[in-house]
C-alpha cells in the first residue's frame, strides 16, 4: 500500500504532466495557426518562451541545408531576432549527439556564442534537434535563469515530443515556401514569354523602321544624330527582349520604395559550368 507522501508525489508528477500535455497542445495550436515560413521563424521563439516560461527561445537552422538555403534566399530578408544560421558540422562539435536532447547546466561561451548570441544569459538550457524524415534542419534551444530547470537526469520524453511538433511545423512552413517560390517562377516565366509574344511585332516595326529612315536621310546633321541615338535605344530595347525571352528563374532585386521586381539578368542567366564540365 502506498504512503500518504508517495501518494501526494504521484498526484504532482500527474499534475505536472498534465500541465506538460497542456503546453504541447498550445504549441500545436500555434503551429497550426502559423503556416508561412516567415511568420513561423518570427513567432515560435517568443510563443514557446511564453507557454514554457523561459528567459530566453532561439532557433538554430542547418546553414549548408540545401532545401533550408533555397526557401531564406527566396524570403529576400534577414532572419528574425532570436533565428541564427550554424552548420551541422559545427553543432555536431558542440552536441557531440545530434540525435537527442542536450541538457546542461554549465553551458560553455562556445554554446551560448552559438545558441544564444543575443542574450539573454542563461543558466541551464535544452538545445533540441529538430529532425524530420531523416533531415536535421536544426535545433530549438529552451534557456533558463534557473541552474536547476535543465541538467543532465532531466526526463527528455517531452522535449522530444516538443522537437518533433516544431521539426513537424518547421517542414510544413518550407513546403509552402518552395510551393508558392514555384508558383511565382512559373507565373514570372509565363509574363516573361507574354511580354517577349507582344513586344516583338512593335520592336520588328521599329527596325525596319529606323532602316528606312537611314535611306532616306542623305548627309550628316541634327537628324543624322538623332536617328543613331534611335538605333542605339532600339538595338537596346532588342537586347531586354531577348533576355527577358531567356526568363527561366525568379529572381527579384530591390526597386524603389521598399519593392522587388523580377531581375532579368540573373533570372536568365546561364547556369556556370561545373568544374570539370567541357563544351561540346
Amino acid at each position: 500500500m502506498l504512503s500518504h507522501q508517495e501518494v501526494e508525489d504521484l498526484l504532482e508528477q500527474a499534475r505536472r504532466n498534465e500541465k506538460i500535455l497542456k503546453r504541447l497542445d498550445q504549441v500545436e495550436e500555434f503551429l497550426l495557426a502559423h503556416h508561412g515560413l516567415k511568420d513561423f521563424l518570427r513567432h515560435l521563439g517568443r510563443r514557446v518562451a511564453q507557454l514554457y516560461e523561459l528567459e530566453a527561445v532561439s532557433l538554430v537552422l542547418v546553414s549548408d541545408n540545401q532545401r533550408l538555403a533555397e526557401a531564406l534566399q527566396n524570403l529576400g530578408d534577414e532572419l528574425p531576432e532570436q533565428c541564427f544560421p550554424a552548420a551541422r558540422q559545427d553543432l555536431r562539435l558542440l552536441l557531440l549527439d545530434l540525435e537527442r536532447p542536450y541538457l546542461n547546466n554549465r553551458l560553455s561561451k562556445e554554446m551560448l556564442a552559438c545558441f544564444f548570441p543575443k542574450g539573454p544569459f542563461v543558466a541551464s538550457a535544452a538545445v533540441v534537434p529538430l529532425w524530420v524524415r531523416g533531415e536535421l534542419l536544426g535545433t530549438l534551444n529552451l534557456g533558463s535563469a534557473s541552474p536547476k530547470r535543465y541538467t543532465n537526469d532531466f526526463e527528455t520524453d517531452f522535449l522530444r515530443r516538443l522537437g518533433r511538433k516544431v521539426a513537424t511545423g518547421l517542414d510544413a512552413a518550407l513546403l509552402m515556401e518552395q510551393a508558392r517560390y514555384l508558383e511565382r517562377r512559373e507565373a514570372a516565366v509565363e509574363m516573361a514569354g507574354a511580354a517577349c509574344h507582344n513586344l516583338a511585332q512593335p520592336l520588328t516595326t521599329a527596325t525596319l523602321l529606323v532602316e528606312k529612315l537611314d535611306r532616306l536621310l542623305k548627309g550628316q546633321g541634327p537628324e543624322r544624330e538623332c536617328l543613331v541615338a534611335l538605333r542605339g535605344e532600339v538595338e537596346r530595347l532588342g537586347e531586354l527582349v531577348h533576355r527577358i525571352s531567356q526568363v527561366s528563374e525568379y529572381t527579384t532585386k530591390p526597386y524603389a520604395q521598399g519593392l522587388r521586381i523580377v531581375d532579368v539578368d540573373a533570372s536568365g542567366a546561364e547556369p556556370e559550368p561545373q568544374p570539370g564540365e567541357g563544351v561540346t
